[in-house]
């Protein structure tokens, strides 16, 4: 059964993955992004220092991670987050056959008519070139000769006729297509002098309990549905999930599972079909712990409880360290005990 995903009816704007600021601890969000892990964290600190000063950069992770959301997010903590917000796909923007020529207007004559539109639209705002990581040789050369007129524009203080910042959007490293020779040097050197790498799923685990609670609270809101959270088993089925579409996948089913779910809470059995962990990429063996328990629920409950320790007991606090909230923390306590008891 295909599921549309009505992430956009909650308001106008909204991105993938996007959370509202009123639905995430202040601590764990960076716009409307949110996550706990520490990968997330060091990343919100990159962005928050670097966002007011940016003119170039690139944004790079595997598709689903969030890479657009992320360049909204620069650009709303920029120096100008009320300007023109314009992403288009970068193979789009070029055309193969003509060379690139200053117009009059201040265009190249060598854009296509979306590149023309794009740049008028971007004026003192942010452009958004997405999959630059695919664009052909002759591509590669017009992007260069572009991120050079700029560079001229900005010692001319013609500032006015073009966008403020461009960032571009990689589902490969720049840095190694550039080593291998799929891209021209000089622009892997130019674009990635200052970029930001979006982690995948499976390397941020830790955010998946934080992340699936705030999809159904957004769910409950867009649609009204007396939904009141994840079934005590469900949470286990989606951490040990290898996530290969990453955090859009994620959305999409626990979206997916909230429709046709007949109970207020999500259960194993409302979720579609995930595939098999043998996505996540080969780790190197390790060590094993002497008398390690393999059993996922344990785990997540011995957790639980080393982090109530460190709360001494408070059940809010805990929670809101989890990235759960409280009934499911309430929950999965009271299910442990209840299988301990059998």
């Amino acid at each position: 059964m295909h599921v549309v995903n009505p992430v956009a009816e909650l308001r106008p704007g909204a991105l993938p993955g996007a959370i509202h600021p009123s639905e995430c601890p202040a601590e764990w969000c960076f716009g409307t992004m949110a996550g706990r892990s520490p990968v997330m964290q060091r990343l919100f600190s990159q962005m928050r220092h670097t966002a007011r000063h940016l003119r170039i950069a690139t944004l790079e992770g595997e598709d689903g991670t969030g890479k657009t959301l992320a360049a909204r997010t620069l650009h709303e903590f920029g120096s100008a987050p009320q300007s023109p917000f314009i992403p288009c796909t970068a193979a789009q923007f070029f055309q193969a056959q003509p060379a690139i020529a200053l117009a009059s207007d201040g265009a190249h004559a060598g854009l296509a008519f979306p590149a023309h539109q794009a740049l008028r639209q971007a004026r003192g705002g942010t452009l958004v070139l997405t999959r630059v990581d695919e664009l052909s040789a002759a591509q590669q050369a017009y992007l260069l000769e572009l991120l050079q007129w700029i560079d001229h524009q900005h010692i001319l203080r013609a500032t006015d006729s073009i966008p403020h910042r461009i960032l571009c959007l990689s589902s490969r490293p720049l840095r190694k297509l550039a080593s291998s020779g799929s891209l021209r040097p000089e622009l892997g050197n130019r674009l990635s002098a200052i970029r930001f790498t979006m982690p995948p799923l499976r390397e941020r685990r830790e955010d998946i309990p934080l992340l699936a609670d705030l999809f159904v609270q957004r769910f409950v809101a867009a649609h009204a549905k007396p939904m009141r959270g994840l079934g005590p088993q469900t949470l286990p089925r989606l951490v040990q999930h290898s996530w290969p579409g990453n955090v859009r996948e994620l959305e999409s089913a626990i979206y997916a599972a909230a429709l046709s779910s007949h109970s207020q809470w999500i259960r194993p059995i409302d979720l579609p079909a995930l595939t098999a962990i043998a996505s996540v990429p080969a780790q190197q063996p390790r060590t094993p712990v002497p008398d390690e328990d393999p059993n996922l629920d344990r785990a997540i409950l011995r957790h639980i409880h080393q982090v109530l320790a460190r709360v001494d007991g408070n059940k809010l606090r805990a929670a809101r360290l989890l990235g759960i909230s409280r009934s499911t923390l309430y929950r999965l306590l009271g299910t442990a005990s209840i299988s301990s008891a059998n």
